[in-house]
């Protein structure tokens, strides 16, 4: 996928902060990334392998509303948001369909999230 490039974080390192500007989003490859509450600074989520994280400020062209931090030595596979625009402009009809499940995904565990 074009736009992506691999960067590699140590354990303890922070990708981003909450209340900086999104303008990239990840996805780990190795490793493990915590996400951490803006208030409180307590972990709410560990994503290994596989696992989006920083998408849903990035497409509302916002900022973090969570801080993400390296638990472990990790490499995540990073997208700036100038190109998941490039890829959502160039497969709009499948892209799409994904981001919008996506983003109904993370939105109700947000919500689940607040609630509890």
């Amino acid at each position: 996928m074009s736009g992506l490039s691999e960067v590699a974080f140590a354990a303890g390192d922070y990708l981003f902060r909450a209340g900086e500007p999104a303008d990239r989003m990840y996805i780990v490859k190795e490793g493990l990334i915590d996400l951490l509450d803006a208030a409180s600074e307590q972990v709410f989520a560990s994503l290994g392998p596989g696992a989006p994280f920083g998408e849903q400020a990035v497409l509302a062209a916002g900022v973090r509303s969570a801080s993400a931090c390296a638990r472990v030595d990790s490499i995540c596979m990073e997208l700036t948001a100038a190109g998941l625009q490039r890829i959502l402009e160039e497969e709009k009809d499948l892209v799409r369909i994904v981001f919008r499940a996506t983003l109904l995904q993370l939105y109700l565990h947000n919500a689940l999230r607040q609630a509890g």
